[in-house]
């Protein structure tokens, strides 16, 4: 706050100079562009968090698709809404089961997701380990 002086006597001038109140907008202006540039990027972060859920829940359905199914070793494709998928079956090891010419047959069940994401490709892979009961061959 300015206090003016004129001859006649004290005069006090109440309110802001004009270079206050310019320094006073840019300071909020510079605030303001902070707080929005956060915001952006918590909603960029929550998007992303939103897609690696989704990429996870359909990794999961894939997996108990190809899980239940009596496959033998082999790759596949195929696409599942916004994620490309492969899916590879790798035997890992053999051991006899039981009485009967049965052996337990245990895979390497390996899924990789892709998608396109802000013009980037992403993409996460899960495994997991499947034992099934087969016959001797």
């Amino acid at each position: 706050m300015n206090q003016q002086k004129s001859g006649a006597g004290k005069k006090e001038a109440e309110g802001f100079s004009l270079l206050e109140v310019l320094v006073a907008t840019a300071l909020m202006g510079l605030v303001l562009f902070a707080i929005i540039e956060v915001l952006a990027s918590a909603l960029r972060a929550q998007e992303a968090s939103r897609t690696n859920t989704q990429a996870v829940l359909a990794a999961q359905k894939i997996l108990e698709e190809f899980g239940d199914k009596d496959l033998a070793r082999g790759h596949f494709t195929g696409k599942d809404g916004k994620f490309a998928y492969q899916v590879s079956l790798e035997p890992q090891f053999q051991a006899p089961y039981g009485p009967q010419d049965k052996q337990l047959v245990c895979s390497l069940l390996r899924v990789t997701l892709s998608w396109e994401e802000r013009g980037k490709t992403k993409s996460v892979e899960f495994q997991t380990l499947r034992t099934t009961v087969q016959k001797k061959s």
